[in-house]
């Protein structure tokens, strides 16, 4: 058999575990798993891994092995995986990566992805659309470099602005997770975050070789209309299935001891399993209960109060859901369709191709038509191209396949991308931000950055308000209401918030000859 691997990458949520099985069973396949969360012993419901009973005596390898406290670079999953597929191969077997965490499963498919591990982290603590798994480096703190980290977001920013200020530009002044990765770099290496970045991008255009001789990539993808419902309702089965057993789990584990952090400190929600969308998001509730009864608190409290503070958190975990979704399919069109692009362009330049790598994009959007459009495909596909390493025109395989993949790859890359970025001040809001109060408007607020892409449009008023951000030059002083990025800037100019101040703008000009009306006096008392 020729030495094969198929992957199979897509949002969450759209059935990459089920093709999984289903091509495993067609061509005596093993599953290797490529979720950086699923590594994780337990917790099956956070996880979303597929239940042993549906995965129906396929072999799913890299799976439920790792304690709660433990962390999994991508060196180290790539070195796991490739030893697997080596095994996997010598039993005449099909290899089959499957998972969402799609910059693990690049770096295994194309050569020298990685500058280095310290490189690795810093891109893909730039690169956020797939960053679910911040990896850490094996260096030791040392008390100094421990205190500095510590220390406030403004201080560790003003840091930042004096030793990279290309990266303090990049990140909003209050995104410490960020702030505080790219100091570290600088601290443990000596050279600069964007320095690296700018490494990566050099050899990310310098190297494009494909590490196996035929790889066939089937990308699951959904239209978002229709994946958003069935996401939001895969989040109502996790909690009636047992959601809250497991983030207790892991609360009362931390509370008696048993588990630590990856760095021995407070839970960091941007680390190892702590980074599960639902552990965050369903802490105030669970936070409120064990307030209550001095204890874990009963789940089934009917309290009024407790039982808004779960919809509410429910909502959060809901649309956290929906932009991981949506920064998954950002991370595949910007990366891997760029990556396969460079590789295809290099290979036109030699004599001779010897490596084949073909992604294909299959239409998920409908439960119905999944054997039609989704399982008999991939079958039929990886026959063909086991058997000879040819296919169909991937731009002709469906309507949704024809409108992505034609389209032109955006070339500007991370290195590009952070020496270019531009912040945006907003006169109009600024002005009642200084009228209104800026304390009232924003109190104890932390930036999300990676809500800052993709809000939905029933949470953009929420989000909005997070984003109301003072001066960066003066982050606790000066309220000059500060977009980080066009994203952010176009989102804001569409805000109810950024329309009502205008709204009143207009009023007071017209009306109130540029002063504000006397209802505000009024209601200001």
């Amino acid at each position: 058999m020729n030495k094969c691997v198929v992957a199979i990458i897509g949002t969450t949520g759209v059935g990459k575990s089920d093709l999984g099985v289903q091509l495993a069973k067609a061509f005596n396949g093993e599953v290797i798993n490529g979720d950086s969360m699923q590594v994780y012993k337990g917790l099956d419901i956070i996880t979303n891994k597929i239940p042993v009973e549906e995965q129906d005596g396929v072999p799913h390898h890299l799976m439920d092995f790792l304690e709660p406290h433990q962390e999994y670079r991508v060196t180290e999953f790539t070195k796991d995986a490739l030893r697997l597929i080596n095994e996997i191969h010598s039993r005449n077997h099909l290899p089959i990566i499957v998972g969402g965490t799609h910059y693990y499963i690049q770096s295994l498919l194309w050569k020298n992805s990685l500058v280095s591990e310290t490189a690795s982290s810093s891109s893909s603590s730039e690169d956020s659309d797939d960053n679910e798994n911040d990896n850490k480096n094996d260096y030791s703190k040392n008390d100094d470099e421990e205190k500095i980290l510590n220390a406030d977001t403004s201080i560790l920013y003003k840091r930042l602005q004096e030793v990279d200020p290309v990266m303090a530009n990049r990140w909003h002044w209050n995104d410490r997770r960020k702030i505080r990765r790219s100091l570290q770099i600088y601290m443990r290496t000596g050279k600069r975050h964007s320095e690296w970045i700018d490494a990566q991008h050099q050899l990310e255009e310098e190297a494009n070789s494909p590490r196996f001789p035929r790889t066939c990539i089937f990308w699951l993808y959904a239209d978002p209309e229709y994946l958003n419902p069935r996401l939001d309702a895969r989040v109502d089965k996790m909690i009636e299935k047992g959601l809250f057993d497991e983030i207790r789990y892991l609360r009362n584990e931390l509370k008696l001891g048993q588990q630590n952090t990856p760095t021995g400190d407070p839970v960091d929600y941007t680390h190892g399993i702590w980074q599960a969308i639902g552990y965050k998001e369903f802490d105030p509730y669970l936070s409120s209960l064990e307030c209550t009864n001095d204890s874990l608190g009963d789940i089934t409290s009917t309290r009024e109060n407790d039982q808004i503070l779960k919809q509410s958190c429910t909502n959060t975990m809901k649309a956290a859901t929906r932009r991981y979704a949506r920064r998954q399919v950002r991370w595949i069109r910007n990366k891997f369709l760029l990556k396969l692009q460079q590789q295809i362009s290099s290979s036109s330049s030699q004599s001779e191709e010897t490596h084949i790598t073909k992604l294909y994009l299959l239409d998920a959007t409908s439960l119905d038509t999944w054997t039609e459009n989704v399982s008999n495909v991939a079958i039929n596909i990886t026959k063909e191209f086991m058997n000879s390493g040819t296919g169909p025109d991937p731009t002709q395989l469906n309507s949704i396949a024809a409108e992505i993949l034609s389209q032109p790859i955006q070339k500007m890359g991370t290195s590009q991308s952070i020496h270019n970025w531009k912040k945006y001040q907003c006169e109009i809001c600024t002005k009642f931000a200084k009228l209104f109060g800026y304390n009232k408007l924003n109190q104890d607020d932390k930036i999300d950055q990676e809500d800052s892409d993709a809000c939905d449009h029933q949470s953009k008023t929420e989000s909005e308000s997070r984003r109301r951000s003072p001066s960066l030059s003066s982050p606790n002083l000066s309220p000059i209401i500060t977009l980080n990025g066009p994203t952010e800037w176009k989102q804001h100019l569409k805000s109810k918030w950024h329309l009502s101040n205008v709204k009143l703008l207009k009023e007071m000009n017209e009306k109130w000859g540029g002063e504000l009306p006397p209802w505000f006096s009024k209601a200001k008392k």
